[in-house]
């Protein structure tokens, strides 16, 4: 990959307002997915602007054409498993905390995350598909 690769940001923020004891347990959370694993462009970053919306921003790499086909792989497979642990981690706050995020993907709204659960937009249509396209390319 080149140096000048694109970015894009998977961000999953909280609909509605953030109260105090939520808010607390997101940086816990984002504390925890910080030491939890190497991150390839970093960790999620925990948004929590006064008077903004809160949530977690994702850089990833981007696959959207054309750089999809200077994607290194292995970069590609490791970006799906940060998504998948991050999205994982907000159901469980979702469940926990009864919240919902609106997760976007490079500026556009993708999917929901509601009492705990991805919808199939993220299961099927981002995860899913990610995954589809990845084990494609590896035959």
């Amino acid at each position: 990959m080149r140096d000048d690769h694109p970015i894009d940001r998977l961000s999953a923020m909280v609909e509605g307002r953030t109260s105090g004891p939520v808010a607390d347990a997101m940086r816990v959370l984002s504390q925890q997915l910080a030491r939890r694993r190497h991150w390839i462009l970093g960790p999620p970053e925990l948004l929590n602007e006064s008077g903004g919306p809160a949530g977690f921003v994702l850089s990833i790499h981007t696959a959207r054409p054309p750089w999809g086909e200077e994607m290194d792989p292995v970069i590609d497979r490791a970006h799906l498993h940060e998504v998948k642990d991050l999205l994982g981690e907000i159901g469980r706050f979702s469940g926990e905390h009864h919240v919902s995020f609106a997760v976007d993907f490079a500026g556009e709204e993708i999917g929901t995350v509601e009492d705990g659960h991805l919808d199939e937009a993220l299961t099927i249509g981002l995860i899913g598909e990610w995954e589809r396209v990845l084990d494609e390319r590896d035959r």
